[in-house]
């Protein structure tokens, strides 16, 4: 709920930060560092999350192109919040 209300803020406030033409560029270790680590974690591994990117990542370099930017700029600034970013969260939300 806190990353709708700080996306939201960010879209009326206008600090939208501009998207490059191609998908973004996250370091997948730091976003599966701690995959497993928590007590909120729902059980899967390190190698798991590194496949599940990578293969988001896949899908987000096929398919940039398709989604709006304004889309696209939103679900990158949203992916950014409360921690390292996902390829996974960006492509979940483009296809919401």
């Amino acid at each position: 709920m806190l990353i709708v209300s700080l996306v939201s803020l960010s879209l009326s406030s206008g600090l939208m930060v501009p998207v490059a033409d191609g998908p973004p560029k996250f370091n997948i270790e730091a976003t599966c560092r701690d995959v497993g680590k928590s007590s909120n974690s729902v059980g899967g591994t390190v190698s798991a999350c590194r496949t599940d990117e990578e293969k988001a990542r896949d899908d987000l370099t096929a398919k940039w192109s398709q989604y709006p930017v304004a889309k696209r700029n939103t679900c990158v600034e949203g992916a950014k919040l409360g921690g390292p970013p996902s390829y996974v969260q960006v492509i979940t939300c483009l296809e919401m």
